[in-house]
């Protein structure tokens, strides 16, 4: 991307702001895919938990796309119903256990929310390697071991999570796909297709929108019997995002009614707990997402406020998303020629970013400052030097060109 130099403005300032998870070039990468075919083997799903929870550090992963990325979504989609092998000895894995498993996952969902990726991975992947033990050498019925199977799949989609946040992006992928296995394991339908929901949001950020919409339509058909409302809601949402950015207007269009439409019947005692998070401010930042990537940023503006006015009520709880909602709200006021009104959403978005150690919220904090800073406003400089106060100079990812 060309940047524009003005009157005291350094454009070395942004690169200094640059990325700082890419891995070194001298280490040999497998694509994230590697040895899916296995995965889905009889013993595959037990060897991907086994890499997932080895005590050395992860194996980095290249990120696929195209057909590469699609073939799990068909494989997931195409999967016989699982055949579970019961243990006949070791320990006993009753309710409570299981039941207190369940909980921390929970609490670990929750905690992402405040805790950067590296932080999350860490615990996720301890919680992990702990269940799949229990899997391995447990004494548990059908039941149990599917609820089992349900808590390795989410600890698996987090620690995947953790790894987007932190630019890791082939790792996420692996992670996740070592997740929508086992929610398949399972019997979890609506599991897998939250997975699959993670994948597809690192798709359509990060060039590959059209694999966004396979996976998200694919989420769709796999689970479409069991998904509550706020999933759907969210499925619909995220596939307006993903159109739009394809060039497909009409269908964005389309989704982002859907997604309002179905907000509106939405009963939270019957969320499911991993959807926690959502809500119609989800809802109305995807519409304005969706405007901005179709070149309407005067119309995106009233739904990011939205998005906005929404998470005020829910205090400093998603400071992750406050920081992605400012910041677009922001880019869209820079393309309507309203620069002095990004500069200060910009300087609140840094404000808040310095409470949570993620590289999501950078990455968002430079996507505006290259806006604001082609602009050519003088206060970029400032804007900049703030964030390099508050956030570090080498932690802040540059925006993708």
């Amino acid at each position: 991307m060309t940047m524009h130099a003005h009157p005291g403005w350094d454009p070395h300032r942004l690169r200094q702001l640059h990325d700082a998870t890419a891995p070194p070039s001298a280490e040999q990468l497998m694509p994230a895919n590697t040895d899916i075919d296995l995965l889905w083997t009889g013993d595959g799903l037990a060897r991907g938990l086994a890499e997932m929870t080895r005590d050395k550090r992860p194996p980095r992963f290249l990120p696929v796309s195209g057909p590469s990325l699609g073939s799990a979504a068909e494989r997931w989609l195409m999967a016989r119903t699982c055949q579970r092998r019961v243990a006949t000895v070791g320990q006993l894995v009753d309710d409570p256990l299981v039941r207190g498993f369940e909980e921390r996952v929970d609490a670990l969902r929750r905690m992402s929310d405040i805790l950067g990726g590296t932080d999350v991975h860490a615990l996720s992947i301890t919680e992990l390697r702990i269940t799949v033990r229990l899997l391995r050498t447990g004494i548990h019925n059908d039941i149990h071991q599917a609820r089992l199977y349900a808590v390795a799949a989410e600890l698996a989609r987090l620690a995947g999570w953790a790894m987007y946040d932190v630019g890791q992006y082939g790792a996420a992928q692996r992670c996740w796909l070592v997740a929508l296995r086992a929610a398949h394991e399972a019997g979890a339908p609506a599991l897998g297709a939250n997975v699959l929901r993670c994948m597809a949001e690192q798709a359509t950020w990060y060039g590959q929108p059209a694999d966004a919409v396979t996976l998200l339509q694919s989420a769709q058909a796999g689970a479409r019997s069991v998904l509550s409302a706020i999933e759907r809601a969210v499925i619909a949402a995220d596939l307006a995002v993903a159109h739009s950015r394809t060039g497909h207007r009409v269908e964005a269009a389309a989704a982002t009614t859907l997604a309002y439409s179905l907000i509106n019947e939405v009963r939270p005692e019957r969320n499911p707990p991993y959807m926690y998070w959502a809500g119609r401010k989800d809802i109305s930042f995807a519409a304005g997402e969706a405007l901005l990537s179709g070149g309407d940023p005067d119309r995106a503006i009233p739904h990011f406020q939205a998005a906005l006015d929404d998470l005020d009520g829910l205090d400093d709880e998603f400071p992750r998303n406050r920081v992605e909602f400012l910041t677009r709200l922001g880019v869209a006021h820079v393309r309507t020629g309203g620069a002095d009104r990004a500069i200060a959403l910009g300087h609140e978005a840094i404000t808040h970013a310095a409470t949570i150690d993620s590289g999501m919220t950078r990455r968002d904090i430079a996507r505006l400052c290259q806006e604001i800073e082609q602009a050519g406003h003088a206060g970029a400089a400032a804007l900049v030097d703030h964030a390099r106060r508050a956030l570090g100079p080498a932690e802040v990812a540059a925006a993708s060109s």
